[in-house]
C-alpha cells in the first residue's frame, strides 16, 4: 500500500487541475448575449433626439472589466435604445452611463491539510451601475434629469472552473441591468412624468 505525503498529494492534485484545465480550454468558448429590453413597453418623451455618453471608468482596483467576454458598460449604454422613444419637439435627451464596474476580492480560504478537502467561497464579486438621464432644450438648458444605479454582490467557490465563473458573473450582471431599469423607470414616472406621451 503506497501512501502519499502531503507533498505528493498536492502534486497530484495540481497535476489533475492542470489536466482539467487543459480539457477546458480546448472545448468550445462561451459567448454571452447583450442583455435587451425590447421586450418591455416603451417610455415615449416629447422630445427630439437622444445623445449617449460613456463615462466611466474601469481602472479601479480588483476590476474585472477588461478579462469577461462581455461588457456591462458597454450593454448598459443599448437601455435607451430598448425602452426610450421620443415624438418630435425641439427638446434633447441625454443618456450617461456614469459608473460599470465589476470587482473582485480574494476571501480567507482554508488552509493546509484540511483546505485540500474544503470547498471555500474563494471571491466575492461585486458589481455596480450608475446612469444618468437629462432632458435639454434646443440651447442646451436642462429642463430635468433623475439619475439611478443599481448593485449586487455575490461569491464564488474555488471549485468553480472559469466558465462557471463566468456564467455565474453574466447572470448577476443581467439580474443588475434589470434592476438598473427599473430604477430609473421609477425615477423617470416620479421626477420627469411631465415631459412623458402616455
Amino acid at each position: 500500500m503506497t501512501v502519499l505525503s502531503i507533498k505528493g498529494l498536492r502534486a497530484v492534485i495540481a497535476g489533475a487541475a492542470l489536466a482539467l484545465m487543459a480539457a477546458c480550454t480546448s472545448g468550445p468558448v462561451a459567448t454571452y448575449p447583450d442583455v435587451t429590453w425590447r421586450h418591455l413597453d416603451p417610455i415615449v418623451f416629447a422630445a427630439g433626439p437622444i445623445e449617449k455618453v460613456g463615462a466611466w471608468s474601469n481602472d479601479g482596483a480588483g476590476s474585472l472589466a477588461s478579462g469577461l467576454p462581455f461588457n456591462l458598460g458597454r450593454m448598459a449604454m443599448k437601455w435607451p435604445d430598448d425602452r426610450i422613444q421620443t415624438a418630435g419637439t425641439n427638446d434633447m435627451l441625454r443618456y450617461s452611463v456614469t459608473e460599470a464596474s465589476v470587482t473582485s476580492h480574494a476571501l480567507k480560504t482554508t488552509k493546509g491539510i484540511t483546505g485540500v478537502f474544503t470547498d471555500d467561497q474563494s471571491d466575492k464579486i461585486d458589481l455596480k451601475v450608475a446612469a444618468k438621464l437629462e432632458l435639454l432644450d434646443a440651447n442646451g438648458m436642462q429642463k430635468g434629469e433623475v439619475t439611478a444605479m443599481a448593485a449586487r454582490s455575490r461569491t464564488l467557490s474555488e471549485s468553480m472552473s472559469v466558465s462557471e465563473r463566468e456564467q455565474a458573473i453574466y447572470d448577476e450582471t443581467t439580474n443588475l441591468l434589470m434592476d438598473l431599469d427599473r430604477e430609473l423607470e421609477r425615477q423617470i414616472n416620479a421626477n420627469m412624468g411631465r415631459f412623458l406621451l402616455h
